[in-house]
């Protein structure tokens, strides 16, 4: 099948990320030997969902090379002006949900592997991962299931970043806080009542305190990324304009340095809540390490090598949001490396640019060349 083809083939599938990825998964187990498959069934809140590991056993075993990319896809929004499960082509573009994030970086990825004729030096690994876009659930599944040496892989994370070498991404943290409150007419309060019963009103006061972190974050600097950040992004409270709200529910969201301990930043946070009610929930929805990876190992300079004979140069940079690389670098260097530009992932009428499909299927193929071969 055709690159092409196939990623519109694999568009066509509706994977988002409320969805079982069941059928995505089976179209792409049917391109391989059972031998080389191993599925594996999760249980999330809503559906079964799967996680797909497709291995070419190597000659030794002590310095893997790992493909690693996402199934499922954000969910799809009234904003788009085509169906995005019928993609379509303009110029050099082509049009559908996930084309960028990432069933490009899967096609590219499937192509690579279907090219590996012989057996290889050393392992290669290909992860088909889902609910990457809600909590993570597969991708940390495949840290029980597949068993890599810590600090022994080579990791590439195909996510998209226009065929550059993304050698770092931030840290995430999403922290779902809940204030609780007694409802009466608010006909009948006043300011200790409100400081006491009126779940928004301590949730205002939350962010008040919450904002002076944000001011601090400003101060803190990286030679490679942008300052950290902290935005309230959803909140939920009240059941009338006259009634004393009794329960009030906001969201975090929290992107790390790799110079920052994260547990220390929730406890941070954890304190500033408590510290105006004791009886407050806070929980701790999605947390995912920083990732750097250093421009002296073997996988960069060997990716860095490739990208100026395929492309004829080698962009640098990193990425300010966050992929499976927080997770799968206990097993040693991640790079992320993939087609698609990420400043489309999760908009309407996304698209990728074609030909980077082909850039990529060719690096990856020269990697495993010089690593496995």
């Amino acid at each position: 099948m055709k690159n092409l083809e196939l990623l519109k083939k694999l568009i066509s599938f509706d994977s988002q990320s409320q969805n079982s990825n069941k059928d995505i998964v089976n179209f792409i187990v049917s391109f391989f030997p059972a031998d080389k498959i191993k599925i594996t069934p999760i249980k999330n809140e809503e559906n079964l969902i799967y996680n797909l590991e497709v291995k070419f056993e190597g000659q030794e075993h002590d310095k893997p090379l790992i493909f690693s990319g996402h199934t499922d896809t954000v969910p799809t929004s009234s904003k788009w002006t085509q169906n995005p499960f019928e993609p379509i082509i303009k110029d050099d573009k082509l049009f559908g949900l996930g084309a960028c994030d990432m069933k490009a970086g899967l096609t590219a990825m499937i192509q690579t592997a279907l090219s590996i004729d012989q057996k290889p030096k050393q392992d290669i690994y290909f992860l088909f991962d889902c609910d990457e876009e809600v909590s993570g659930l597969g991708g940390r599944s495949f840290l029980d299931t597949v068993e890599i040496k810590p600090g022994s892989a080579n990791v590439i994370v195909a996510e998209p970043t226009n065929c550059e070498l993304h050698v770092g991404q931030k840290g995430a943290m999403e922290i779902k806080v809940t204030f609780y409150g007694v409802a009466s007419h608010s006909a009948d309060t006043n300011l200790e009542n409100n400081k006491k019963n009126n779940a928004i009103h301590k949730a205002m006061m939350a962010y008040a305190e919450l904002s002076k972190i944000e001011e601090e974050l400003e101060t803190r600097t990286h030679d490679l990324f942008r300052v950290p950040t902290q935005s309230i992004c959803t909140i939920r409270g009240g059941t009338a304009p006259n009634v004393i709200p009794d329960e009030c529910t906001f969201n975090i969201n929290r992107r790390l340095l790799p110079t920052e301990n994260i547990e220390e930043e929730f406890e941070r946070i954890e304190k500033i809540i408590f510290g105006i009610d004791k009886t407050a929930k806070v929980e701790s929805v999605f947390r995912g390490d920083a990732n750097l990876v250093s421009q002296d190992t073997e996988l960069f300079l060997n990716a860095k090598l490739i990208s100026e004979e395929v492309m004829r140069q080698s962009k640098i940079d990193v990425i300010e949001g966050w992929t499976q690389a927080g997770l799968f670098k206990i097993w040693g260097n991640c790079l992320i490396w993939g087609p698609g530009d990420f400043r489309m992932a999760h908009q309407a009428d996304e698209f990728v640019k074609f030909d980077q499909i082909d850039i990529m299927i060719e690096c990856y193929k020269k990697l495993i060349k010089s690593l496995c071969f």
